[in-house]
């Protein structure tokens, strides 16, 4: 084997490189970079692997944001290089491509083969066929492909994403009513329809009645299609930067309408590069009451910036609390919630190591300090402690001394993230939330309901569970004896 296995490797979602000399041999993805390229060493390896291993002389690796940043980046290198190793060991029928229809109203399909797709639909196989039964013939000849995709399953749940982002129609066939992908903000309504009149759809909701298949809805429609198409060949960054300019001008044309959808449609697009957990959620977006939720988070988040004076996405908020009897035992807790919801595979506890006494200031102090440098770990955009304006100082302390020198693996970026991270302290008595950029506190009260209920989520589920840690060592403190 003539590469050496790294010894730093980031866990980070991201696409890897083996290289002979220069040139790409394989490419990859991977949601966790660290746990996938240990695999390539291990002893049972399959003999591909063990061959593509022996004439690789570089590894190198590219982070990224979220899995579906790391899928499109993939697809990208793997159509730019075309490694040799990629092609022997994935037949080319296993690649996935997303095919869009060259018709009036575009539609986008999955497929295996968009060589036969585009020659013939005779040279299809039958399994082909049948997976894309739901289209015509015609749209196999007059197609366009983008590809190639290794992951059948994050595909689709990127497609279903941005169809919510930039709606799009997969109906089989006309029909005289609207359809309920229209209902629910996936179809634009008006594509799909047999018959026609002359009338201009009002926002979202589409009547029982026809609308007009005009210039309007094509040049709307089209929009969305390039978007997609842009943000599948990695050109997200581009898109973005269109959607903010046209918002800016709807917003100075006094279109606000408009200018609400396009900073939806920048809200949706941001959530898919930056959030991680991005493609596990969607697995069970087809649930009515989690798509609610994540609309309700987005009211949420909004109010939240403002009274903050943050301009930030908040994806991730920590809470933490402190539990002990006159010092003795003493825990820390750290419960997290990402868009708004509780995510308990990601909570941790702490058993208070450095202080002595019943000091929850400087305890609080210690659990801040070890959590950040805790960097495999995702950091927070929001810190909430349970207390006042003590508690609130004890962890702005710890942040701005940040990083420990007895820490020297923390890099930059990492640096970056934890000063950018915003504290606020919730107090028990007055249920008032105290900032680092404020004198007074804000009252609870004064915020809309959502929001004051968000807070007090978060610091009511940390408080319950750094008691329950505190009385599991309490309980084995007194079996002990």
């Amino acid at each position: 084997m003539s590469i050496q296995k790294p010894q730093k490797m980031p866990t980070e979602s991201g696409v890897y490189i083996f290289q002979r000399r220069k040139t790409p041999i394989y490419i990859g993805k991977a949601v966790n970079l660290k746990k996938r390229l240990v695999s390539y060493w291990r002893k049972n390896s399959s003999e591909k692997v063990r061959l593509m291993m022996r004439e690789a002389t570089k590894l190198e690796w590219i982070e990224t944001k979220s899995e579906i940043e790391a899928l499109l980046k993939e697809a990208e290198l793997i159509k730019k290089f075309r490694p040799k190793y990629n092609i022997l060991m994935r037949d080319d029928k296993n690649y996935f491509y997303v095919g869009i229809t060259k018709e009036k109203f575009p539609k986008i399909f999955i497929t295996h083969q968009p060589r036969a797709a585009n020659a013939s639909t005779k040279n299809l196989d039958l399994r082909t066929k049948q997976k894309n039964k739901r289209l015509s013939s015609k749209f196999y000849i007059l197609s366009s492909y983008i590809g190639p995709f290794t992951s059948g399953t994050a595909l689709h749940s990127t497609l279903r994403l941005l169809r919510r982002i930039f709606p799009y129609c997969t109906c089989r066939r006309p029909h005289k009513r609207a359809c309920l992908n229209s209902q629910i903000g996936r179809c634009p309504g008006y594509c799909c329809l047999l018959q026609t009149v002359t009338q201009k759809p009002h926002k979202s909701n589409v009547p029982t009645a026809t609308l007009s298949l005009n210039s309007w809805n094509i040049t709307e429609y089209r929009k969305n299609i390039k978007s997609i198409i842009a943000v599948l060949e990695s050109k997200h960054i581009r898109i973005l930067a269109e959607l903010k300019q046209g918002m800016k001008v709807a917003a100075k044309k006094q279109n606000f309408e408009k200018a609400a959808k396009l900073r939806d449609q920048i809200w949706g697009l941001e959530n898919i590069f930056n959030h991680k957990v991005i493609l596990n959620e969607m697995k069970n977006l087809r649930d009515p009451s989690l798509m609610f939720k994540m609309t309700k988070w987005n009211k949420i988040e909004r109010v939240i910036q403002s009274i903050l004076d943050i301009k930030n996405k908040i994806s991730r908020v920590e809470g933490y609390d402190i539990s002990n009897i006159s010092g003795h035992d003493a825990t820390g807790s750290m419960v997290v919630f990402i868009g708004g919801q509780s995510a308990k595979s990601e909570y941790r506890k702490f058993k208070i190591k450095t202080v002595e006494g019943a000091n929850d200031v400087a305890m609080h102090k210690e659990v801040l300090k070890r959590r950040l440098h805790h960097s495999e770990w995702d950091y927070p955009d929001i810190i909430l402690i349970d207390g006042g304006i003590g508690q609130l100082c004890a962890a702005a302390a710890a942040k701005s001394q940040f990083p420990n020198s007895n820490f020297q693996t923390i890099s930059k970026s990492q640096i970056s993230k934890v000063k950018n991270i915003e504290i606020v302290a919730l107090a028990k008595r007055e249920e008032e939330l105290y900032t680092e950029n404020r004198r007074e506190p804000i009252p609870l009260k004064t915020m809309p309901p959502d929001v004051m209920h968000f807070f007090q989520n978060v610091r009511d589920e940390s408080h319950r569970f750094a008691k329950k840690y505190h009385h599991k060592l309490r309980e084995m403190a007194y079996r002990k004896k």
